[in-house]
């Protein structure tokens, strides 16, 4: 302990010194700077935060690809999370948090194994929250396939070509048409089709199947077929779209059943373990006030 005591002064000064070094590094001192190298320093500043600094310096030194960080944070910014943000932005943050409580551990003498599971909790809390967030995504996406196939199918039924159908199902809410319309766009603006030909791959499979998730991949790949069909394609999509509302019914039956499972715990922790505090502890109190 005394050796940790020692040290103590040595970290924070280290901490304190690491702090003031990124708070001025972004200031320039200069004297009479002109208008024009003023306005170049201003577009070439970098703004990012501390974090997406450190995070990203971390990932270039350590060499690390973090496919699964990448992964998730795709889907999260799908549904409108981590704009602007990297997976070394996310990583940034738990050496943030791990950072503060080691130093915690350190500054207070609180060096416990309950506190290094704290710390490891905290450390991956920035992960654990990236994922949640992106599986929340992925719910939102597996919910609105049928209502995009219902509305690509009623497009196509009304004379509207498949390419026009497509086009508008990215007016839907939610990360499926934001998904859509980054689809067509980028198609656009490249030049590329939206549908497969021969032995060329259309962007609207490709953009989907990046997402690695079986229903999306084989939604794309429905409509990608539709789309070949000509004449026959509105009855193609129309049985499409009939399909996965009947999957989608079933997942929903399939769920209400097993909901008094997942139920079982939230309803011990909020209730039942409440309820026996509240009936223990003044008997504990009162037990140990007699003796």
């Amino acid at each position: 302990m005394a050796i940790v005591a020692s040290l103590v002064p040595f970290i924070a000064a280290g901490l304190i010194g690491f702090l003031f070094f990124q708070f001025f590094r972004d200031f320039e001192f200069s004297v009479g700077s002109s208008a024009s190298s003023r306005v170049e320093h201003f577009a070439s500043l970098d703004r990012r935060g501390i974090t997406d600094k450190v995070g990203d310096t971390l990932v270039d030194r350590l060499g690390f690809s973090f496919d699964a960080w990448k992964h998730e944070l795709m889907w999260a910014q799908l549904g409108g999370y981590y704009e602007g943000k990297t997976a070394g932005s996310v990583l940034g943050q738990s050496v943030l948090f791990g950072g503060i409580g080691i130093a915690y551990i350190l500054i207070v003498h609180a060096i416990s194994p309950f506190y290094i599971i704290g710390i490891c909790v905290a450390a991956y809390y920035p992960y654990l929250q990236l994922h949640g967030r992106a599986d929340d995504v992925r719910e939102a996406v597996k919910r609105s396939l049928p209502e995009a196939a219902a509305l690509i199918a009623a497009e196509m039924s009304a004379g509207s070509s498949a390419e026009t159908a497509v086009a508008r199902a990215a007016v839907l809410p939610g990360p499926l048409g934001n998904l859509v319309r980054h689809v067509v766009q980028n198609a656009q603006q490249s030049g590329r089709l939206i549908f497969s030909r021969d032995l060329s791959e259309g962007a609207l499979v490709e953009e989907f199947t990046r997402y690695r998730m079986p229903q999306l991949e084989a939604f794309a790949r429905q409509i990608d077929l539709v789309a070949s069909k000509g004449a026959d394609g509105p009855k193609q999509m129309s049985e499409v779209a009939r399909g996965l509302a009947r999957e989608y019914r079933s997942e929903i039956a399939k769920a209400a059943e097993t909901l008094g499972n997942k139920l079982l715990l939230p309803i011990s922790l909020y209730i039942f373990v409440p309820f026996m505090l509240a009936i223990f502890i003044p008997l504990l109190a009162s037990v140990f006030t007699a003796f």
